[in-house]
């Protein structure tokens, strides 16, 4: 019995171990009872004349064990602030300082933007003039001109306030290779311009969502923080079209392929 393999003891059945005690006739002093059951659960009992059984009970095969779940990683994303988004821009890091932008609006909208994680355009009336334009004047600063708020807001009263002619001109959209001059939304990130060349269009950063509509875009570029900036800009363009005559200052038509375009454009 005692070179049984281990593998006996695994299977459903009884073994019984005898300890006479040096005699044959008389009682034995201990039984020692292994049983296993399917599950691979193994049952010692032990019976003694002196004593009461003991039970011990291991498990041979048992289940997986339960999975210990790692402490939870903190997020090492660091606080948005507009020293982390002067930096991120000063290092020409602009894929990361587009993403610090958007996270700047959430914390600067309120607790409820805060809580959700994005920003309703009716929200944006909550961010200070002076936070908005702290942001502005960073992207001016590290882009010589070409990146910010207020260039887009330039930029979109010379589309006539028209998203479509808007996204074309920044870039947002790209022209189709076709026949007929067609033109689709960039796909996020990879297609959008995250360093200053010579074709990268004037107000292509920062980026704003616009899945839920372009309410938010135009909140943004109607906020109190730019009216200043665009009144100068409205003057100095009034003043370079006098003498035009009136057809021209209205400017062409717009394309047939702008005619009943849905916006829907999202990143």
């Amino acid at each position: 019995m005692a070179n049984a393999s281990l593998q006996s003891f695994l299977l459903p059945q009884h073994h019984s171990f005898v300890n006479a005690g040096g005699s044959h006739e008389s009682s034995p002093s201990a039984l020692l009872k292994l049983s296993t059951n399917n599950s691979g659960s193994i049952s010692i009992r032990l019976y003694s004349n002196t004593s009461p059984s003991v039970t011990t009970t291991s498990t041979a095969n048992s289940s997986a064990p339960t999975p210990v779940t790692p402490a939870a990683v903190e997020d090492s994303s660091p606080t948005p602030s507009i020293d982390l988004l002067n930096r991120q821009l000063a290092a020409g890091d602009y894929r990361q300082a587009d993403e610090t932008s958007r996270a700047l609006l959430i914390e600067l909208a309120g607790e409820s933007a805060r809580r959700r994680g994005y920003v309703f355009f009716s929200e944006v009336q909550f961010i200070s003039a002076e936070d908005l334009r702290a942001i502005d004047e960073l992207w001016k600063e590290h882009s010589n001109g070409k990146f910010g708020y207020s260039v887009q807001r330039r930029l979109w009263e010379k589309s006539r306030r028209d998203f479509t002619r808007f996204f074309i001109k920044v870039g947002w959209m790209k022209k189709l290779d076709t026949e007929i001059e067609q033109y689709n939304y960039r796909a996020f990130p990879d297609e959008f311009m995250w360093e200053i060349r010579d074709d990268t269009p004037e107000g292509h950063l920062p980026l704003t969502n616009a899945l839920r509509g372009t309410q938010l875009l135009g909140n943004i570029l109607t906020h109190p923080a730019f009216e200043e900036e665009s009144q100068e800009d409205e003057a100095t363009a009034e003043s370079a079209t006098t003498g035009q005559s009136k057809d021209d200052s209205k400017g062409k038509e717009r394309p047939k392929f702008m005619r009943d375009f849905k916006p829907n454009y999202s990143f």
